[in-house]
């Protein structure tokens, strides 16, 4: 969930409540497991709190202090990973959890260049083991995860878009007023902060209950916003073009096989006006585990299906009836989203914090 998204709840009360999904913080804390989180209690080494890293809400140990300002924060499951994260950065404390924090926590940090391999090996492990060959079913898998999320979505219209980098990205990217593309626009959260903002926006998304959403919450929030039914690599708007294209978090990496991402930017980059962007995420790559966690599945799996590409993965998401299922995502190195956008045909693509900027594009 966006880092500024959990802020505004957490300010309303202090406390809140998630269900965790995934195993890497076990064995303190289980898949499915209900976590209480507190904002109001400063953290301490050997907590698990909640951190805002590049934009998102993650869990991470706190090691030390770094200057009164920061913290030394790494993962359980990833040895050597560490990363200073500023006070403001460290959204609330998991409390109540054996191991979160207390004796148990400082004893973990003590011993936490054996320990954490330990965890990493039983994780990744696990992770490889359950790594499913989607095959045809890569979109079908993703369609599940969000079909079972629409009221979710709508649940939090009224939260930020994102935290102040992401605002000021679009501000700058999108000239103010311009017309706007929304990819994979859910039941209408972005398009009605953008819209709310001055742009004239239309959004699109590949599920027709979320088309429907996004139809019934602008109209409730008094939006003019175009909602369309389509999927992102058939897009074809016929006379339509637009100043800016904005693919929402991370949709890029729920979409299968490098042809079928390099025609979804193809199609949007005909659908943009000379001069325009698209502004999208992806999945990236943060450590040699992960790479060789990929790498690993790709071994396993390439031989026995054919277009499963090295970078194929899968997210655990929470059905609806409190089971875990699993959903296609493709995980990337930067350099390698920005070769895919210039296969497509654009001309420029570079890195803005959690986002790409692709522009010039030429058919």
């Amino acid at each position: 969930m966006p880092a500024g998204t959990l802020r505004v709840l957490l300010k309303r009360s202090g406390r809140l409540e998630i269900v965790y999904t995934g195993f890497a913080l076990e064995p303190w804390i289980a898949n499915g497991d209900r976590v209480a989180l507190d904002g109001n209690r400063r953290p301490e080494k050997g907590d698990l709190a909640l951190c805002a890293v590049e934009g998102w809400g993650d869990i991470r140990r706190i090691l030390a202090g770094s200057g009164g300002d920061a913290y030394i924060t790494g993962l359980d499951a990833c040895p050597g990973a560490r990363e200073v994260i500023a006070a403001h950065g460290v959204l609330a404390v998991v409390a109540g959890e054996r191991g979160a924090g207390g004796a148990v926590g400082r004893a973990v940090v003590a011993g936490f260049p054996f320990w954490s391999r330990w965890v990493a090996l039983r994780y990744w492990l696990r992770k490889i083991r359950e790594a499913p060959r989607f095959a045809g079913d890569a979109v079908a898998s993703v369609q599940r995860k969000y079909q079972g999320q629409v009221e979710s979505y709508t649940d939090l219209l009224s939260f930020p878009l994102g935290d102040d980098d992401l605002h000021a990205l679009l501000v700058s990217a999108f000239p103010k007023g311009c017309s706007v593309l929304i990819a994979g626009s859910g039941a209408g959260g972005e398009a009605i902060h953008l819209s709310r903002d001055g742009y004239r926006v239309t959004g699109f998304d590949f599920l027709e209950d979320m088309v429907r959403a996004g139809e019934r919450n602008a109209r409730a929030a008094a939006c003019p916003i175009e909602f369309v039914l389509a999927d992102m690599a058939e897009l074809d708007l016929p006379g339509r073009k637009f100043e800016g294209i904005y693919i929402t978090p991370l949709v890029y990496s729920f979409v299968p096989t490098r042809a079928r991402r390099v025609e979804c930017l193809r199609r949007l980059g005909r659908h943009l006006r000379p001069g325009g962007s698209v502004v999208f995420s992806a999945y990236l790559l943060r450590s040699p585990v992960q790479l060789l966690n990929v790498f690993l599945a790709w071994v396993r799996h390439a031989g026995h299906e054919a277009g499963f590409e090295l970078g194929d993965w899968f997210t655990w998401f929470l059905r609806t009836d409190g089971s875990l299922g699993k959903s296609f995502c493709h995980l990337f190195r930067a350099t390698r989203v920005i070769a895919e956008a210039r296969e497509a045909g654009f001309r420029t693509c570079g890195k803005a914090g959690a986002f790409f900027v692709a522009t010039d594009f030429g058919n």
